[in-house]
């Protein structure tokens, strides 16, 4: 892989730009370190009235909007954020993923996934008797990243 910088006037943004034959898991995972490099004050906060509180993201065992508001569930609590869903999707890291509409896992957290005969499932955290509803529209995205999750696990 071929690196240039290129400098520019100070009138003008900094942009990355890659060149690529196609797009691998890999390309997509660098655009999103770019991506997040320029939004440091853009994780996000956690809230329990007006106090701010400083979670570590592996702490989180789903992000879920509830109305209007989305809040980050604990094993035992849960605080509100101030982003919304689609914000948040684009800066967590890889082992986050989208299972309804309304919910974003932490696939390193789930413990179980019950399949009904809708082919929603009830997906079950380890630690925690907290739990929450799989969409058909993201079963299959969560059974790749649960498969990839395995695999990394087991090397």
């Amino acid at each position: 892989m071929r690196v240039r910088i290129e400098m520019i006037g100070e009138d003008l943004p900094t942009e990355a730009v890659i060149y690529c034959k196609t797009v691998t898991p890999e390309i997509e995972e660098l655009a999103k370190k770019l991506r997040q490099s320029g939004k440091d004050s853009a994780l996000p906060s956690f809230f329990k009235g007006e106090e701010q509180y400083y979670l570590k993201l592996s702490e989180i065992l789903f992000f879920e909007t509830e109305g209007e508001v989305v809040y980050a569930h604990t094993a035992s609590d849960s605080f509100e954020t101030r982003m919304r869903l689609y914000e948040l999707e684009a800066i967590l890291p890889q082992f986050f993923t989208r299972i309804s509409r309304s919910t974003i896992a932490n696939t390193l957290h789930i413990f179980s996934i019950q399949r009904g005969l809708t082919r929603v499932g009830l997906v079950s955290f380890r630690g925690s008797y907290k739990e929450v509803y799989v969409s058909r529209m993201y079963g299959s995205i969560l059974k790749e990243k649960m498969n990839e999750r395995y695999l990394y696990e087991k090397a």
